[in-house]
């Protein structure tokens, strides 16, 4: 134990001369107030009975994991909830979309994405596929905010 620490700094043992001294003195205290009329109150488990403390295991970062609900084998597929495009995103088209060279395409896409459309709503409103929505969205670096 001297390689980590100095013992002779160490505190009184639990039982020494000092302690045994001090145990009587408080027993005299403590016999002379009973004596005057005092009375000692103790309330130790009376407080556990009025406040209990429960940790609910299920909101424990360390146990939830144990409570989540199992995934079925088969998960269930969620339907895609289909947004109804906005007047805005709804360009007038005069030229089909097939016959526009692919910066006017990433030029409208761009567009949508500003107008905060997702790109499959982007590509609809275009007029191209959500593929070639992608392809392009890849080559001209076009940033949507909304994904789904």
């Amino acid at each position: 134990m001297e390689r980590y620490h100095d013992t002779q700094a160490d505190p009184l043992p639990l039982r020494s001369p000092y302690h045994e001294a001090e145990r009587q003195r408080l027993e005299q205290l403590t016999a002379e107030f009973l004596a005057k009329g005092g009375e000692i109150q103790q309330i130790g488990h009376q407080m556990r009975d009025k406040y209990t403390f429960v940790l609910n295991p299920s909101r424990s970062p360390v146990y939830a994991h144990l409570f989540a609900p199992t995934a079925p084998l088969v998960p269930e597929q969620p339907k895609p909830q289909v947004r109804e495009l906005t007047a805005q995103a709804k360009p007038e088209r005069k030229v089909p979309a097939a016959l526009l060279d692919a910066r006017t395409l990433a030029a409208r896409l761009i567009v949508q994405a500003a107008l905060d459309a997702t790109p499959e709503q982007a590509a609809k409103a275009v007029g191209i596929s959500a593929k070639h929505a992608r392809q392009l969205m890849r080559d001209f670096n076009i940033k949507f905010h909304r994904q789904r």
